[in-house]
């Protein structure tokens, strides 16, 4: 999870300080998307399906739209899309991998654990860990196998989107900095801050699962 954190925090330094190269070379894409009747599609579509099996590519997509659609409609899509892919990969450990999930929780320590304190917190460790560094696809399958109702993983999805609102603003920030020659010093401040606010909050929700994943142990 932490080796994961780090290869996300580097690709967002990266984009941050490569940001104009960037917005130059998906011009054109971005431009081809815009002009095809209901482009946005396909955004949400790409999001729903490398969440089977889960790949790597969610927050390349999310700083795309940030890119191409602005802020609001670029979380508008990446929600959607990050929705209806956490739904579907639910129902899909749920249905099908239910009895898979169970024998790994028997071989794998971090899992049980997770899954350990799922069950005995409730919402309150169901929304932190949403919002930690653990990668949604991986709680989702331990949500989808101990039990736990849909709306109720819903909810907690929903609650837990400012976590892709971040995501998405870097890309919305790297496009204005991008058709800027000078960004205000405001507006880095406000950038930075925003990124800042989001991984403490992010380790601080991870830290917090890790201590009781931790005190689980014994009992598991």
């Amino acid at each position: 999870w932490w080796l994961l954190l780090i290869v996300i925090l580097l690709l967002v330094a990266l984009m941050t300080i490569y940001h104009r190269q960037i917005v130059d070379w998906l011009t054109p894409f971005s431009k081809k998307i815009q002009t095809i009747p209901a482009g946005w599609l396909i955004p949400v579509a790409i999001l729903f399906i490398i969440s089977f099996p889960p790949l790597f590519g969610h927050e390349i997509v999310a700083v795309l739209c940030g890119v191409v659609y602005g802020l609001w409609k670029g979380f508008g899509i990446v929600a959607l899309g990050t929705l209806l892919g956490e739904i579907g990969n639910f129902y899909a450990f749920k249905s099908f991998l239910s009895g898979h999930a169970t024998r790994y929780e028997r071989k794998n320590i971090n899992y049980a654990c997770m899954a350990h304190i799922v069950r005995e917190g409730g919402f309150f460790v169901i929304f932190l860990a949403r919002l930690s560094a653990i990668p949604g696809h991986f709680t989702t399958a331990v949500f989808a196998t101990v039990g736990m109702s849909v709306w109720i993983f819903i909810l907690a999805a929903v609650l837990s989107m400012p976590k892709q609102l971040t995501i998405v603003y870097l890309g919305w920030v790297i496009e204005q900095s991008g058709n800027s020659s000078n960004e205000p010093t405001s507006s880095k401040i406000v950038k930075y801050v925003v990124l800042l606010v989001s991984v403490l909050i992010t380790l601080g929700a991870g830290w917090y699962l890790y201590g009781k994943m931790y005190e689980a142990r014994p009992e598991v």
